[in-house]
């Protein structure tokens, strides 16, 4: 009988499946070893990448570490530091930390750390141990030698809070560690040396040092001397001080107190110091006239029947009756009571211990010079100290002043001459170049208040009135696209315009600006404000707006750090 095929092949293949299954499981025994090898390397190499990135991370910020030591600290000091803080970093177990290599002029140390790593499949890769390493090489810069402005914002608005202080107390905490960190650190050399410009409508100069210096107007000679004085010869005044002499015979601390008004444009925007051959590039003492009033420290009106003029700085009573130097009549124009020069001969009634209700600000003839004198570039950690814990917050802002004369305390060229020879673009990374540095901190915008209930237009300011009392406007003080200013809107632009304008000459004789706009919630800084300190900066990385009181200290521990920083070379 026949057999069925299928009958007959199935013991066959039967057999073939199992000589198949018995062939794949000795090839996937003998592939294992092999795979399980692989897996096991990836896995140790990977553990060992790991520990070698978080190595190499200890040993950069080490080296960071131990640069900044002073220069005088020992090679066994620097190697048990270097130790200490890398086994702070990766813990002692199986970390070696090779003794530094050391270098002097400029310091180098060279650091170079090992660490085992765990190896789990040592028994099937054959590899005992992975000893990642790493190596970083640090390098204490040359000292080098900076001129430092510090232009310090200290108007009205500096006294409101932030953060459990007062903003002007935030500033002179961080003013005072700045100047701690550079006279400490070893980046900058002890030819180092800071100015302080506190600034809010104008600044001041010392006064008793400066009160006849050759740069100021002594005689009367610039046009700008008498623009709200008229006929000074009929009181025999020669200058400004002359009636700031006859003034204190009233008040005794009516003597000068230090302010300039602004130059002329573009010398307003120039660091050029006074020429013979031009009487108006001579500075002119501030000198705020007696508006037309009673002598109130409040809103006075004059004339007497006009009660929507009025005047915010009436410090000598010269209305109706015998006055100070014959009588007013109600027929009397504003600008003639005004720039009347026989008033101050015999101030009448005059009224100096009390601040304007309505600006905060002292009556009298510093109306609107309310810093105290700026520090021109000193070593002396005491004296910067000293002013910057004596600063306060009152008056307007002016950061177009403040920042001249910053840049002037920094001027081989200016009135002071303090500053060393500007660097060309060519030698600026030359080690032995003095850098010159503008650090510019302010909580507001450029502000010159309108008064439209006077002739006057404005409130008095570094730049005079809107409308002086000889008929004379601001404009050859301004740029010529910023001119005929009417309201606080197109004076702020002027004053943006002169700012910037400021900003541009300086960087281009090589200073490096820093700024800072301190905006809190309460009381922030507008677009335009923020766009004019970040264009002022000399580069984006160089602008800094605080928040707070502790973003404003962070601000210059930044740029502390930056001016003094140290660097990996590998």
């Amino acid at each position: 009988m026949a057999r069925h095929p299928d009958r007959t092949r199935r013991p066959w293949r039967s057999g073939l499946a199992r000589d198949r299954g018995g062939n794949v499981a000795i090839l996937f025994a003998f592939l294992s070893v092999p795979m399980l090898m692989f897996t096991g390397a990836a896995i140790d190499y990977g553990f060992a990448t790991r520990l070698e990135t978080k190595l190499q991370a200890a040993t950069d910020a080490t080296a960071l570490l131990l640069c900044q030591t002073p220069l005088a600290t020992t090679a066994t000091s620097l190697n048990t530091l270097a130790q200490t803080a890398m086994i702070g970093a990766m813990g002692s177990a199986n970390l070696v930390v090779d003794p530094l290599t050391i270098t002097s002029n400029p310091r180098q140390i060279t650091l170079t750390a090992h660490k085992l790593s765990t190896v789990f499949f040592g028994k099937f890769t054959g590899t005992a141990s992975i000893n990642p390493g790493a190596r970083a090489q640090c390098a204490t810069p040359l000292p080098k030698t900076f001129e430092i402005a510090l232009v310090l914002d200290n108007t009205g608005s500096m006294a409101e809070a932030s953060g459990g202080q007062s903003k002007l107390q935030a500033v002179q905490t961080a003013a005072t560690n700045f100047v701690n960190y550079v006279y400490t650190n070893a980046a900058f050399s002890s030819a180092t040396r800071i100015s302080i410009v506190p600034f809010a409508g104008a600044v001041a100069v010392d006064p008793t040092a400066y009160r006849y210096a050759g740069w100021i107007d002594q005689n009367g000679q610039s046009s700008y001397h008498w623009t709200n004085v008229s006929s000074p010869n009929t009181a025999n005044f020669k200058s400004r001080f002359d009636i700031f002499t006859a003034l204190q015979s009233a008040y005794s601390g009516w003597s000068w107190a230090g302010c300039l008004e602004t130059l002329p444009y573009p010398l307003n925007v120039q660091d050029g110091a006074p020429t013979s051959s031009n009487k108006d590039s001579y500075y002119v003492p501030l000198l705020a006239p007696d508006e037309p009033g009673n002598g109130s420290t409040s809103y006075a009106g004059y004339p007497t029947n006009n009660p929507t003029a009025y005047s915010f700085n009436s410090y000598i009573d010269d209305s109706n009756g015998t006055g100070s130097c014959g009588g007013l009549s109600n027929n009397t124009s504003y600008f003639s009571a005004e720039g009347r020069a026989c008033k101050y001969l015999n101030a009448r009634n005059a009224s100096p211990t009390s601040s304007n209700s309505s600006t905060g600000i002292p009556n009298g003839p510093n109306f609107g010079c309310t810093t105290k004198p700026l520090q021109r570039l000193t070593s002396n950690t005491t004296t910067l100290k000293n002013l910057i814990g004596s600063m306060a917050p009152l008056g307007s802002t002016n950061i177009h002043e403040g920042f001249m004369w910053g840049w002037r305390t920094l001027s081989p060229n200016s009135v002071f001459a303090d500053g060393s020879a500007y660097a060309s673009s060519s030698s600026s990374s030359n080690t032995n170049t003095v850098n010159k540095i503008i650090i510019l901190m302010t909580d507001g915008t450029n502000s010159w208040t309108a008064n439209p209930y006077s002739q006057n237009g404005s409130l008095y300011f570094a730049s005079a009135y809107f409308q002086n009392t000889n008929g004379t406007t601001p404009n050859p003080r301004l740029p010529p696209s910023n001119q005929n200013i009417s309201d606080a809107t197109s004076a702020r632009s002027a004053l943006d315009a002169l700012t910037a304008q400021a900003c541009a000459n300086a960087k281009a004789v090589n200073i490096s600006i820093y700024t800072i706009g301190f905006s809190i919630p309460s009381d922030p800084i507008d677009a335009a404000g923020q766009t004019l300190l970040k264009n002022c900066a000399s580069s984006s990385n160089q602008f800094f707006l605080a928040n707070t009181a502790d973003d404003l200290i962070g601000a210059f521990q930044q740029i502390q750090a930056s001016i003094g920083a140290l660097r990996l070379t590998q």
